[in-house]
């Protein structure tokens, strides 16, 4: 049913979490798709040898850090109804993939999203010291329209039906937005489904620790740069939503004519 895509960059404790999540999964058709660009250190083989053989861990020794590349070598060999992504960092409830999976076969969209949850935590200590109680965060009022003008679906919460990713990948070389452009290539001409769940849960620790100084995390000097490449590269498709990025880019002082959007 699924394969799950996981790039990673040298955080085997977190991985492992990520990785146990799964092995905790009450639905267990999927396989595993670990791609690292720092093969310096060793896989998490325990977690590995528990998921039954349904996992390949490539080794990416070559091109830029960072998750676009990753992503792109999992989805070449990625075999399965649904592909999905899942930061290296983050975690599922036991029984999300069970919940997916049944409102999948319902009708099998081309593209679902659904809501997720968000834990504050301390990494200096292993396993991580929670800071809060895990929130849910709703994104129920996202339209198919809305992603042209920003994008609020973080990546591990959208199924794709794999036919339609036929000949989409990650644009390795964008710095930031990478996930948002990859969406909107996804989207072209097709539906976007929204689904009541939150069995995704993204952990985050405070915006100024090392591992949140990585490739893209902040270079807030690029967004606007990104974003009016994405705008050009992804044409709006109706008049309401050229006005509305429009209206975006004056809410940051930067008023441009409507031929930008």
């Amino acid at each position: 049913m699924f394969t799950i895509i996981i790039p990673t960059h040298d955080r085997p404790l977190l991985l492992t979490r990520t990785l146990e999540s799964l092995i905790a999964q009450t639905c267990q058709d999927f396989k595993v798709v670990i791609v690292s660009d720092t093969p310096g250190y060793l896989p998490p083989y325990q977690q590995l040898t528990q998921l039954d053989k349904r996992f390949d861990y490539v080794l990416r020794a070559t091109g830029v850090p960072g998750p676009a590349a990753s992503r792109n070598m999992g989805l070449a060999i990625a075999d399965s109804e649904y592909i999905l992504f899942l930061d290296d960092d983050d975690t599922y409830r036991p029984d999300h993939l069970a919940k997916l999976k049944a409102r999948l076969l319902q009708d099998k969209p081309a593209l679902l999203f659904h809501d997720f949850q968000i834990q504050h935590e301390d990494r200096t200590v292993f396993p991580p010291k929670l800071l809060s109680e895990a929130q849910k965060a709703s994104i129920a009022d996202v339209t198919f329209d809305s992603v042209y003008v920003r994008n609020r679906i973080p990546n591990s919460c959208i199924a794709y039906r794999s036919d339609v990713l036929r000949g989409v990948r990650n644009e390795t070389d964008l710095i930031i937005y990478e996930d948002w452009e990859f969406l909107l290539a996804a989207m072209a001409g097709r539906e976007l489904v929204y689904f009541d769940t939150d069995g995704v849960v993204i952990h985050k620790s405070a915006a100024t620790a090392p591992e949140n100084m990585r490739r893209g995390n902040s270079r807030d000097d690029k967004i606007v740069e990104v974003m009016l490449h994405l705008y050009r590269k992804h044409p709006a498709p109706n008049m309401q939503t050229r006005l509305a990025r429009q209206a975006l880019m004056a809410s940051a002082n930067i008023q441009l004519d409507l031929d930008n959007f």
